[in-house]
């Protein structure tokens, strides 16, 4: 999948490097709220199925989900959180509600200036 690894010298730039990526950080705070299964994502993230694959893949290979199969008919996949994505999650929560403000001082210097 990946051809480099997520790992960096800075901390700061390990935590960029493993939620960069389409829709990575969404994809997290989705299963962190119980959308767990595939066809359950797809219709929460817009991204297309190759690529939620791709980006899930990416994220069970750098320790933040854990793939699950069952052992049913027909085989269901269910996606959680590793310890180490939970606490990823609360960090994505965080940059959020940054951003939010952040969008939100923006809109109103940008009207403040008009």
């Amino acid at each position: 999948m990946k051809k480099f690894s997520v790992v960096d010298d800075s901390p700061i730039n390990t935590t960029l490097n493993v939620i960069k990526g389409k829709c990575k950080a969404e994809i997290i705070l989705k299963i962190n709220e119980g959308f767990n299964r595939f066809g359950l994502l797809k219709k929460e993230v817009s991204i297309s199925t190759k690529l939620l694959a791709e980006q899930l893949g990416e994220l069970e290979e750098d320790g933040i989900v854990i793939k699950e199969e069952s052992d049913n008919t027909p085989l269901q996949t269910f996606y959680y959180l590793s310890v180490d994505g939970r606490n990823l999650c609360n960090i994505i929560q965080e940059m959020k509600e940054w951003g939010n403000g952040y969008k939100l001082f923006n809109q109103v210097k940008t009207y403040i200036r008009q």
